[in-house]
């Protein structure tokens, strides 16, 4: 369609017709009359001979107006009608002549769309094309559409001044541009339809041809099938062929010499015979060479006579047919016996070489055969060296089984009389004896401030006393932290330096989650039947260290690093189970006792969480991890750490004083009590004002462990210094609203308004503190939605 619109603009530009440049001439003698600017022919992407020629029945309508404004003057009326019919009837012969063309590139764009059809591969290309002329149709009929209203209104305006014949002339022409358009809407109907049938034609023969190589798939797999039982067969045949071989080799060898010493002097006798056969055909060939002298001496002859006479020429050509048919007969009679002689010479040669050929033949199938014999005895002295290496190679395994097993026989004997828990027995050794942890309890907002400052002079981070804070309530709420935020802002270090704070850098432990973590043996550890050995984990010493004697009193935080890594769901499942269990929680190891285990393990199969262990994970959020399930959210304390770590100044600071886990619980249980009716205020506060409303807009709910975890650790927050309205925009944030992220059936606007009124209702519950968390999440959802 490209070339074929190309062509359209190239005839549609600067066309002249008969009769213009004249009647041009005329006017501008007759009237001064300022002429119509001519309208400049559309270059949009319908522009074709269609445009063309309605750009040039513009003009004639041009020319037709300036005609009759002149009329009254110096021109006669009838006239320039006569001049306006002639540029119609020149006209419609231009419009003959274009439909011509169009057909003769129809035509041609037919056959190159039939070859073009011939590649089943370019489907795709046809059915994009078959859409693209849609388009361009559409276009097409748009324009001649709004051309044919162009065209009647100029009609319209023209209607009270031309005459009957115009009239006519126009009604004629419309008629004929609905019949042009309606032919060029059915040709590319047609064309259409006719892609639609090859296209479908090309889609059955792809599904026949699918179907034959499909056929022609369970062919080949059939012969692959033979083949391989052709194989047997020829590796049974091979090995009855070893055998004959041997008797076959003597035989051959005595063959092959016979038949040498023959082909030898048979070789011989032909060599000679061929050579006496050369040397007669030499000297046939010397005769005819001599015969072949005389003739171009004759025709020498006759080529010198070009200035003799008729008389002379005939007499003389007389004499040369007399001496030419002298030599014919000359010729005719050596040469015929010469010829037959030639002849049975060619035969006995022809013969000969057969012979030969066959002489060479045999030579070549017992000359194959003798290196096919040669062959076998090489691969059969390699199967010789072979066995014997593969002999030498079975004594040396076997050697190396021996001392395998004696090895194994070893360890059997020292797992039955050592221990099943190696590195926990160890650690019954080194870690037996209680160390001192007596130091007085600070208050809590010194212990914060105190745990602020040590953060900083000891692991070179800095945390604003309120997210220390929520760390600290959240200790008094869960024994599981989940720790949030981009790589590289401390969390890690924030997990180990707590146990600098409370006192003790060796009560810490941190185990590398790795990504194919999926069974709680992939955390703990397995049990060897064999070995007789429990193979301890990393996260298994951990949690032993932190029930020997010299832990025992202190905090211990095991630091589960990348947690997400893998699903803790999966993996970290007997921890979760068994921390919702408030009566001497523990983790199976063994499914039945095992003989000799290390002290504190508990029926030879269990391993208990102490009381002072803590659980924090830390977590990124990119391509490599996976999202945490609510069943963990709602167990675990959570802190987004932010991006940038506040400007503190390193204050210096007394050591800070290892601190009994009695005393931490001691204090937890006496700001519970002191501040227990802030944590009922915002019990109130949620169940009176927000429960109902969260249900209808959001879906969101809480049962009695939200109601424990909010008396556990609000009254730590408001004792540590902050303030009941800081630990629920917190709960809020991580709690109850964190299930919104990602749930775009709600909408923006339900959001908005949510945030407007609770950012009200929380600044009337405590004035005193601004909910940026909550601000922060619901600002973020609302974005989310496309919403600013």
């Amino acid at each position: 369609m490209g070339k074929r619109q190309t062509r359209s603009r190239q005839k549609g530009k600067g066309v002249v017709w008969p009769g213009q440049q004249a009647a041009a001439s005329q006017r501008s003698e007759t009237t001064r009359v300022r002429q119509p600017a001519p309208v400049a022919p559309s270059t949009t992407s319908g522009s074709n001979e269609t445009v063309a020629l309605l750009t040039e029945i513009q003009q004639v309508a041009s020319e037709a107006q300036v005609v009759l404004a002149a009329g009254d003057k110096t021109v006669d009326t009838h006239s320039g009608l006569e001049h306006a019919w002639q540029l119609y009837r020149a006209l419609a012969k231009r419009q003959e002549d274009a439909a011509n063309a169009l057909t003769v590139q129809a035509e041609r764009l037919q056959a190159e769309r039939e070859e073009l059809a011939a590649a089943a591969a370019r489907q795709a290309e046809d059915a994009a094309s078959v859409q693209d002329e849609r388009a361009a149709l559409a276009t097409r009929t748009e324009l001649l559409d709004r051309r044919e209203r162009d065209l009647s209104d100029r009609e319209r305006s023209a209607e009270a001044q031309f005459a009957e014949r115009r009239l006519a002339a126009g009604r004629e022409l419309e008629s004929w541009l609905a019949e042009q358009r309606q032919t060029a809407v059915d040709a590319l109907d047609s064309e259409r339809r006719a892609r639609h049938a090859r296209w479908t034609e090309e889609q059955s023969r792809l599904a026949e041809a699918q179907t034959v190589l499909d056929q022609r798939e369970s062919e080949l797999t059939q012969r692959e099938r033979d083949l391989r039982s052709a194989q047997l067969r020829l590796e049974d045949e091979r090995e009855d062929i070893v055998h004959l071989k041997a008797a076959l080799k003597e035989q051959q060898a005595s063959r092959a010499e016979r038949f040498e010493g023959e082909l030898t002097s048979r070789t011989g006798q032909l060599v000679q015979q061929l050579e006496e056969y050369r040397q007669k055909a030499a000297a046939l060939a010397e005769g005819n060479e001599r015969l072949g002298a005389r003739l171009n001496e004759y025709e020498s002859a006759l080529a010198s006579l070009g200035g003799m006479t008729l008389e002379q020429v005939v007499e003389r050509l007389t004499e040369l047919r007399a001496e030419n048919a002298r030599l014919l007969e000359e010729s005719a009679t050596a040469p015929r016996a010469e010829a037959r002689m030639l002849e049975q010479l060619r035969q006995q040669v022809t013969q000969l070489i057969a012979d030969n050929e066959e002489l060479v033949r045999e030579r070549g199938e017992l000359e194959s055969a003798l290196q096919r014999d040669r062959i076998a005895v090489n691969e059969r002295q390699n199967y010789l060296e072979i066995n014997n290496w593969l002999s030498a190679a079975n004594g040396q395994l076997q050697q190396l089984l021996n001392e395998e097993a004696a090895k194994l026989n070893a360890t059997a004997q020292a797992g039955k009389d050592g221990h099943v828990f190696p590195a926990c027995a160890r650690m019954d050794r080194e870690f037996g004896t209680p160390l001192p942890s007596d130091a007085p309890m600070p208050g809590m907002p010194d212990l914060v401030r105190q745990m602020q400052a040590v953060i900083r002079q000891k692991a070179g981070l800095s945390y604003r006393l309120s997210d220390l804070r929520l760390v600290l309530a959240g200790m008094a709420m869960s024994r599981l932290h989940l720790f949030q935020g981009i790589s590289g802002i401390g969390k890690t270090g924030l997990a180990r330096a707590l146990a600098g704070a409370f006192g003790s850098d060796t009560s810490v432990a941190v185990v590398p989650v790795q990504a194919g973590w999926r069974d709680p043996q992939d955390l703990m550890g397995y049990y060897n039947s064999f070995d007789r050995v429990f193979y301890e984990s990393e996260f298994t010493k951990a949690l032993y260290r932190a029930q020997c004697p010299a832990f025992k009193d202190r905090p211990f935080f095991i630091v589960l690093d990348e947690m997400n890594l893998s699903h803790p769901e999966q993996y970290f499942s007997g921890v979760l189970s068994a921390l919702a269990i408030k009566d001497r929680p523990r983790l199976t190891l063994t499914t039945a006792p095992v003989g000799n285990p290390a002290d504190l393990i508990i029926d030879g199969t269990h391993l208990a969480i102490p009381e002072n262990v803590w659980f924090i994970g830390t977590a990124n959020h990119d391509e490599t991890t996976v999202g945490f399930a609510d069943k963990t959210y709602d167990r675990a304390f959570v802190l987004e750490l932010p991006w940038q770590h506040p400007e503190l100044p390193v204050t210096p600071c007394a050591p800070a004083q290892p601190l009994g886990l009695g005393r931490i619980s001691q204090a937890f249980g006496e700001a519970q009590a002191t501040y227990g009716t802030q944590a009922d205020g915002i019990i109130d506060f949620l169940d009176t004002l927000w429960r109902r409303r969260f249900a209808d807009e959001l879906r969101i709910g809480w049962g009695n462990r939200l109601e424990l975890q909010i008396k556990e650790f609000t009254p730590v927050v408001v004792a540590a210094g902050g303030s009941p309205g800081e630990a629920l925009d917190h709960l809020l944030a991580t709690r109850i609203l964190r299930s919104v992220r990602g749930r775009y059936d709600i909408h923006a606007d339900t959001l908005d308004t949510l945030r407007t009124d609770l950012v009200e209702s929380l600044t009337h519950f405590d004035s005193a503190h601004e909910p940026t968390a909550t601000q922060r999440l619901l600002d973020d959802e609302i974005r989310s939605r496309g919403r600013r």
